[in-house]
């Protein structure tokens, strides 16, 4: 049998065919450039391989396959191909699937032979979804999205936190609501006169939601308090306290070997709290400057000096000025000195004018006093202190014969002597004054026993303000005492003066005339039962002097 050109593959088995190489069952596929084989009926099957028990099912069958990429598969086909002549079986010879038959490889085993399929399987067919079933699923899973976020974002899982409402609430109180939310809390305060410890403002503002990691300004309501100035300029501590709420400044300048315009001092103290409507004094360093000591006593002059690293000296002046204060200084006010230097006051005289200046006695100390006695040349005749109240009891005499006494009842002249004591120097208080002109010291007319000499006296002494006046003849004495009046003579005026009564009593018994004026506290006499003396200062006090001594 002639071998065809076509490359036919015949089916079938033969009585080797276990020792033949083995074939791929699944082999359905032939490349696309080999010919359709011939279809081989059973008879011309036998006739190429006598020993075949089957053909290929006879029934016509044919795979196509659309895809140009692919292999056209071909299998028996009935019709379609003219028979083929039988082959002689000599072609077998060259199949590469054929195999003579020995008959010792019948019973010898071999190893099967591996032969590459030339057929490929086809991939398996993928099932896609419709286009619009897809879009829904990405539209539900965008919803399902959003949703989480939503409430993810409601939550505030992300997206940041709402700052609560803290305005009102106190320091403490709304630093934890701030940070039990997460946020750090940074702390302003705001002075203020009242109301502290309650936040004013918050930044950002309630309500609004940030990142916590932003951080959140409070501003707290606090009690002002006097900064820290004390060692700065003037000019700068006066903005300092201007910034601090303070509403007015007072400045004092002192003396100090600091800077000049150095803040020295604060009052009240740094620290301090105040309000807006107080006043806060600034001391500021000088040059070491005699101060303005006008109108202050002679111990405020004094300490004033001392605190400005100064030295004082007192010189005593007459002078119409209040009593023991100042009336000037050397050198004059502002002027520049050295630290330590002398500044000379000049006082106001705290002395009587005169001796018989018996009001001014009041406004000296019982140490000026005497002092002042002393200068005068008054010699001390005797001192002691009244057992009941402390006062001073004494009396002092001139060289020309004047008696001054000290006396809680000066409007007796007598005294027990005896002690002599400078119970003034030791600081006895005065209860009252009693003077006793001598015949060289009484003013010209003090001896007429006339209300003229009753004036005369009192310009003398600084008196005014006269009362009333009683004689000899007219005197109110207490029961069963005699008036005496061919031997008793006087004049007698009273009067009341500045919270004190005084006296003037003028005259004696037969030739003699003395001539007294007293001075005591008004209160001295609202004590005394004057009933006996028909309710008068003035006849109670010309008895006591002109009946009973």
């Amino acid at each position: 049998m002639d071998k065809k050109d076509d490359k036919t593959v015949a089916m079938g088995s033969s009585p080797d065919a276990a020792s033949r190489p083995s074939e791929d069952p699944d082999a359905t596929q032939l490349y696309a450039n080999e010919p359709k084989p011939a279809e081989l009926s059973t008879e011309d099957a036998q006739r190429v391989d006598p020993n075949a028990a089957q053909v290929a099912d006879a029934a016509p069958t044919r795979i196509a396959v659309p895809s140009d990429d692919l292999p056209t598969v071909v299998g028996p086909l009935q019709g379609d191909v003219a028979p083929a002549e039988a082959p002689d079986g000599l072609d077998a010879l060259d199949d590469p699937y054929y195999s003579p038959v020995v008959p010792e490889d019948l019973t010898a085993p071999h190893s099967p032979v591996s032969i590459p399929s030339p057929v490929q399987s086809l991939p398996e067919r993928k099932h896609r979804l419709p286009r619009w079933a897809v879009a829904l699923i990405i539209v539900a899973l965008l919803a399902a999205a959003g949703g989480v976020a939503y409430y993810a974002y409601d939550q505030e899982i992300w997206g940041g936190r709402t700052i609560p409402s803290v305005i009102g609430m106190s320091e403490d109180k709304a630093t934890q609501a701030l940070e039990a939310r997460g946020f750090s809390v940074s702390v302003e305060y705001q002075a203020a006169d009242d109301g502290f410890d309650v936040v004013l403002s918050c930044s950002p503002d309630s309500g609004t939601r940030v990142d916590p990691s932003a951080g959140v300004t409070i501003v707290v309501s606090a009690q002002r308090t006097i900064p820290s100035v004390v060692g700065m300029d003037v000019s700068a501590a006066r903005q300092a306290l201007l910034d601090a709420g303070v509403g007015t400044i007072h400045l004092t300048y002192h003396n100090s070997d600091q800077a000049e315009g150095t803040v020295l001092s604060v009052d009240p103290d740094e620290g301090a709290a105040f309000t807006s409507s107080d006043t806060v004094t600034l001391t500021v360093a000088r040059a070491y400057t005699v101060p303005d000591l006008g109108g202050m006593s002679l111990a405020d002059a004094q300490a004033a000096l001392e605190d400005e690293g100064l030295t004082a000296s007192v010189t005593y002046v007459d002078s119409t000025a209040e009593k023991n204060t100042v009336v000037g200084t050397s050198p004059a006010a502002g002027e520049r000195l050295s630290s330590g230097a002398t500044v000379e006051l000049k006082v106001s005289s705290p002395y009587p004018s005169q001796p018989w200046g018996l009001l001014e006695y009041f406004e000296a100390t019982p140490q000026e006093l005497s002092s002042y006695l002393s200068d005068q040349k008054f010699s001390l005749l005797y001192g002691e202190l009244y057992a009941a109240g402390g006062n001073a009891h004494a009396a002092y005499q001139n060289a020309a014969g004047d008696v001054l006494q000290i006396s809680d009842d000066p409007e007796s002249g007598s005294y027990a002597g005896g002690s002599q004591a400078d119970i003034l120097a030791k600081g006895a208080p005065l209860g009252g004054v009693r003077y006793a002109f001598s015949t060289d010291s009484l003013p010209e007319g003090a001896a007429s026993e006339s209300a003229e000499g009753v004036r005369t006296v009192m310009s003398a002494c600084g008196l005014s303000n006269l009362v009333d006046t009683c004689t000899q003849d007219d005197v109110a004495l207490p029961e069963g005492v005699e008036r005496d009046s061919g031997h008793v003579h006087f004049i007698c005026g009273h009067g009341q003066q500045d919270g004190y009564t005084w006296a003037v009593a003028i005259g004696g018994r037969d030739e003699a005339t003395k001539v007294v004026a007293l001075v005591v506290p008004t209160e001295h006499f609202s004590g005394l039962d004057l009933s006996a003396y028909g309710q008068s200062v003035c006849d109670y006090v010309a008895y006591v002097n002109l009946y009973e001594e």
